[in-house]
């Protein structure tokens, strides 16, 4: 026990240790090891994705599903369900409906943009998770995007 409780004396009786600050009376920068922190080499700290950009991302895949989904409308309006290619859509629009298909897509928007949130804000000295939340962002606004196209040239 006593060979436990040592360590933490030196730690503590170090200078600077209970301001969070170095050994030399400077203040704790990326590089440094303050009191409680986690240690990590110089450099390698990544802060996670900036709220901005996570709600950009957020409106750009919400504005690209919407697109999608009011070019669909007009769509199915103008020549019926028949016009529409992907059997999925066809099957959950017989079974619920426009509004059950506005719901799904709520849900799916709303499930993706959660995921790239929590990637987002996560930190890592390889940028893995903003990466995979950017390539996701870029997949579901093409998504988006390419459905929308491809109903409004059917209009």
């Amino acid at each position: 026990m006593r060979g436990l409780v040592r360590p933490a004396r030196a730690l503590l009786s170090r200078p600077g240790a209970s301001t969070g600050q170095p050994s030399g009376g400077a203040p704790a920068t990326a590089g440094s090891y303050a009191v409680g922190a986690t240690r990590r080499p110089a450099g390698t700290i990544v802060p996670g994705l900036d709220n901005t950009i996570l709600s950009f991302r957020l409106i750009a895949i919400l504005a690209a599903q919407l697109f999608d989904f009011s070019t669909f409308v007009v769509m199915v309006q103008r020549h019926g369900i028949r016009a529409e290619l992907n059997p999925l859509v066809v099957s959950s629009f017989h079974a619920s409906g426009l509004l059950g298909l506005l719901a799904a897509k709520l849900v799916l928007v709303a499930f993706v943009g959660g995921v790239i949130i929590l990637l987002g804000r996560q930190t890592s000295p390889i940028h893995v998770p903003s990466r995979l939340a950017t390539f996701i962002t870029v997949l579901a606004v093409l998504a988006g995007v390419f459905g929308g196209w491809t109903n409004a040239i059917t209009i």
